[in-house]
Formats: C-alpha cells, structure tokens, sequence
C-alpha cells in the first residue's frame, strides 16, 4: 500500500512539475501549489534552496581539514591514495580550490564569502606556468580537467559578483531581508529556480571585467589546454596530463576531452581566443568513439509543459537553409548510439562499454563543438559540412539515452561515478534546451533524488557522497549535487533544439 500512495504521488509531483515548467515564478496555480506541499511539507522549491543552503554550508566547513595542506584547499585527501602512473600521485589541488569556488559562486554565494576569497587568491598564487606548464618540482601541477575547472571558476566568480552588484548587495552590511517582521541575513545572492527553457528566455549578458591577473590565469589555462592537446583513434583529443607525465594508456579520452572543451567554450564567453579549427578532429574524434549501430528510436519531441510536439513537414513551408540541420522531422527513426570512456587502449574492459554518463558527456561535447564552430565566422565554411552528420550523432546519442533512462543509477554501470552522471544530465538539459528527455522530466527526477540522498547526519548535514569517485569524493559528489540542483551550467546563446525520442 505504501508503494502505492507513493507512486501515486510522484505521479501527481510529475503532473504538478509540468505545469510549473511553463509558469513564471509567483504565477503557479495555488492549488498545484497546496497539492505539492500535502506531500513534501513545503514547496519544491523551498525544499531545493533548503538543500542548496545546507550543501553550500557544508562545503565551505571542508575548506582548510587537511592538515599539512594548505588551507585554502577543499577536503580531506585519502592517506594512501592509489598511484596512476609512477611518481607522487596528483593531489587535485586546483581540482580542489577552483570546482568549490564553481559550485559555490553558482549557487549563489557570494563572491567576497571568505571560503571564496581563500580559494581564489590560492589559485591567483599558485596557477603559475612552472607547475602547469612545465611541472617543475616543487610547484602546484595541473591536469586538463583542473585547468577547464579553473576557466569555470573565474566565470562563476565574476558571475557571482556581477549578480551581487544587479541585486544592490555589493554592501554586506546591507544583505538583510524582512520575513515576519524580522530581519535575516541573505545567505545568497541566487535563491531564485531557473528552468532549462526559462534561464534562456530570461539570459542576459553580463559584464564580466576580469583583473588583469585573473585574465592572465584565464589565458594561461587556454594555454594549457591547446598545450594538452593530442591526436590519436582517428581524431584529437585530451587525457589529464601531458604525455609521459604519471600517466597510462588510453591517449585521449571522452571525458578529459568533454571537460577541455568545457573550459574553452568558457574561454569563449570571458572573450579568450584560441585555436578553434582543432575542434574539428575533435569531433571526428567523437564521431569515431560513438557506437557504430543501435536499436531504432521513433523521434519525438515535447514542449515546456511535455505535450508531443505535432509539426509535419508538410512541403508548404519556406526553409531556412541555416537551420535545415536542425529541421524537426516527427516520426523518423534514430539510433540509439552511446559513448564510453574509451574504445581504445583501456584502462580497464569496462572502459570500453557504452554507458550514461559518457554517452551524456558526448552529447555535451559535440552541443558545445557545434556551438562554437559555427558561432565563428572563420569556421563556419569548414563546419558547414559537417553539421548535418552532427546533428545525426546529437540525435542518436539522446535516443540512447531515452532508451536507457534512468536516474536511479549511471545507465550501464550502476553507481559507479552516479553524481558525476547527474551533472552530465544537467549539463545535456542546459545546453540542449531541453526540459524533457523522452518522457521525463530530467530535472524533477534528479531533483528528488538529491533531496532523498542528502545527509542530514550531525557533522555531516549538506553532504552528499555515496563514496564512487575520486578522493575526495565527498567533495566532488556535493559539488555536482550543487550544480544540478542550481541548472547552473551557462547555455548556448541560441538555443537549438536536441531532438528526443519515445521511450514506449
């Protein structure tokens, strides 16, 4: 009976969240609303900015628990780590400084909150060519993610500061609201819910000035980034550090690879350039690690509110050649085409798999390629070609999705690196323009869970960590609960449809 009544109310939430995906803030039906809080007690989104609080308090206590580390890092690393590679193993400091920095500042907090002030005069210290260029003993090394995360840090900084100065919060003194007749103190800047549709319809473009020192670190980490760059299985692409450095077979991976591409496109929209025309073996890289069959998935597309879209090529409309990439074409057969870590020189024979949070990550990667080579001027004529072939493999990597859906677990491998896989969901959302994959509302799904899984443990209340990533994991697992709870990555600047499919 109990399995009943809860079925039945997740089909009510589900029913109640496809009607607000289409509401502004403070519109939503009061009766949605009073039905909502029979089941959780308060609103949905009262529950999520509750755990955001408490996910971003609890991270900030990480900052400085390491003894012997400096204290501006984030966490407790494991005191026998494993080896990957001869040598010292790499500790993530910057991992460790700059991705709390990201997850915070997208939260909301402000950009002068002492945790954040720490961490970014550690990076300003220490982010230095010797150790991220040239290793040098003796000074802070860096890998291909770490430099992508610093990238994002710096956005996520200046974002929070710009936000902070709309808000008329520049003052702390000042951070105060009236609720009940009391004054409280205004923990973050960012309490309001940003849907995957809605943060778009409302973006704006911020100004976002960056120090002259912070804009050398940004460059520098471009630099290292082109700098990291291979060829190799038919394509360019990244693994974590430079070749011969402490580290082992495969030569470039889907994972580094999505997270560099991460980190340029931010470079993009700081205003950096770099060398775009390497995105293009990058996305033959991707095109080759992509399945090469799979089962056929009738296309479909919902809107905001989830309703199938009904838009027959009926020949009578004139075409917009620009977007026939991207023409809608209901009822056509996709292939459900995933990803895996790697299909050569693995690591292990599971790297060799196709499973969710890889084939979310080459989703993410090619949205992003597409996104800035054609955004290009001087790349435009060379991708042209390439993009209805793009389209095809966007298409039949969210059919596998579809096909294999489920946020219980990282599709195909369990839980192994589970958080991991939500941030990727979140980030195919964001950057696809997309409430709904298939039929389900990928944020409400992900949302619930995170609110069940988070502890609420005294010394540990705000955490979340089911111990299935990198040391230290609790860090890096809070840090991507923060970013999809927030819809916090930064979407295209048009947005372009991902097309869905059924899942019947």
């Amino acid at each position: 009976m109990r399995n009943t009544l809860f079925v039945a109310a997740l089909s009510l939430l589900a029913l109640l969240a496809m009607a607000r995906t289409a509401k502004a803030d403070g519109d939503e039906d009061d009766a949605a609303k009073k039905e909502r809080e029979k089941i959780f007690g308060k609103s949905f989104e009262d529950k999520v900015e509750e755990a955001v609080d408490d996910g971003c308090d609890w991270l900030k206590k990480q900052q400085g628990i390491e003894k012997g580390e400096d204290p501006a890092v984030f966490g407790q690393f494991p005191p026998n780590p494993p080896l990957y590679g001869a040598g010292e193993p790499h500790r993530y400091r910057f991992a460790r400084t700059a991705f709390p920095v990201q997850a915070l500042c997208k939260s909301g907090v402000f950009a002068d909150d002492p945790a954040v002030v720490k961490a970014m005069e550690y990076i300003r210290k220490n982010y230095k060519d010797n150790g991220v260029l040239n290793n040098e003993v003796g000074f802070v090394p860096s890998t291909t993610y770490e430099d992508a995360t610093v990238l994002n840090a710096i956005e996520a900084y200046y974002i929070s500061a710009a936000e902070t100065k709309e808000r008329g919060l520049e003052n702390p003194k000042k951070r105060f609201e009236e609720v009940d007749g009391k004054k409280v103190p205004i923990k973050r800047w960012g309490t309001e819910e940003k849907g995957a549709k809605k943060a778009k319809e409302n973006k704006k473009k911020l100004a976002l000035i960056l120090s002259p020192a912070d804009k050398k670190i940004a460059e520098l980490a471009v630099k290292a980034l082109e700098k990291r760059m291979r060829k190799a299985y038919g394509g360019n692409g990244w693994r974590y550090a430079f070749p011969g450095v402490g580290e082992q077979d495969p030569d470039i991976e889907c994972s580094a690879s999505q997270y560099a591409i991460m980190g340029l496109q931010c470079a993009t929209r700081l205003g950096l350039k770099y060398n775009k025309s390497n995105l293009i073996d990058v996305y033959h890289f991707y095109r080759t690690q992509q399945d090469k069959d799979g089962p056929e998935v009738i296309r479909k597309e919902k809107d905001a509110d989830g309703k199938d879209v009904d838009n027959p090529d009926d020949g009578n409309k004139k075409k917009d050649p620009s977007k026939s990439t991207r023409a809608y074409n209901p009822g056509k057969k996709d292939k459900a085409r995933g990803w895996a870590y790697c299909r050569n020189e693995p690591h292990n024979p599971a790297d060799v798999n196709t499973y969710g949070s890889m084939t979310a990550a080459g989703v993410c990667a090619l949205i992003m390629i597409r996104d800035e080579l054609e955004n290009e001027p001087a790349m435009a004529a060379k991708w042209k070609p390439l993009a209805d072939q793009c389209q095809q493999n966007l298409n039949d990597g969210m059919a596998w999705m579809v096909t294999n859906w489920t946020m219980q677990e990282n599709p195909k491998r369990q839980m192994y690196r589970y958080y991991y896989y939500l941030y990727m969901i979140e980030r195919v959302g964001m950057l696809g323009g997309i409430d709904w994959v298939g039929k389900h509302d990928w944020y409400f799904e992900g949302a619930e869970i995170l609110l069940k899984q988070q502890s609420a443990d005294a010394g540990t209340k705000g955490m979340w960590d089911v111990q299935n990533e990198i040391d230290p994991s609790d860090i890096y697992n809070t840090c991507y609960a923060l970013l999809f709870l927030k819809r916090a990555t930064s979407g295209i600047d048009r947005p372009k449809p991902v097309f869905t499919g059924d899942n019947d």
